[in-house]
């Protein structure tokens, strides 16, 4: 895999946390940087949903907070050298969680996202973290993750739309901050 001159690498990851730092989701505290990597988590703000305690047929509940492992080793920022693990519990059909409920299969973390499978080095995190949060939420259950947990919630999310649990749940429209960024599947 091609590799950016050692001090090209560290200011570019340098410049990605800054970045992540205005958008206030990057945990500081969760930071491990060694010679050839640099580890931490990502706490992301958008309305999910999680599995309640499991009642008869599916019981959901809102979930705002939302947090992913994010690993750059020194083939960053080309294709390789990222790798996002989702950590937190979700109810998604196209993210499957590291710590999913204990009825289904062990999680692994795996984000299912266009921008993630067709990494560049022009791709940069910030981008990467607002795609995060509009793929939470706005699921799409047409192509779903081939994990049970994922296959159930493309069942639940086709007869469910989200506009209509936000109505279930009182949940009130925020203020959208526009972007320029365009999600192309």
């Amino acid at each position: 895999m091609p590799e950016l001159p050692l001090e090209i690498w560290k200011n570019r990851i340098e410049n990605e946390i800054k970045s992540l730092k205005s958008l206030n989701v990057i945990d500081m505290n969760s930071i491990v940087q060694s010679d050839n990597s640099v580890k931490f988590l990502i706490n992301l703000q958008g309305l999910g949903f999680i599995m309640g305690t499991f009642k008869e047929g599916i019981d959901i509940v809102p979930q705002k907070d939302h947090q992913i492992h994010l690993e750059l080793n020194r083939a960053f920022p080309y294709p390789g050298g990222i790798r996002f693990s989702w950590q937190s519990n979700i109810f998604h059909p196209n993210i499957h969680p590291a710590k999913a409920p204990l009825r289904y299969e062990s999680g692994t973390g795996y984000i299912c996202l266009n921008i993630l499978k067709k990494w560049s080095r022009l791709t940069d995190l910030e981008t990467t973290v607002k795609a995060l949060q509009k793929l939470v939420e706005n699921p799409n259950p047409d192509d779903p993750l081939k994990y049970d947990i994922c296959l159930e919630a493309a069942n639940f999310f086709k007869q469910n739309t989200m506009e209509d649990l936000k109505k279930e749940f009182k949940i009130e429209e925020e203020e959208e901050e526009k972007d320029d960024i365009v999600i192309i599947d």
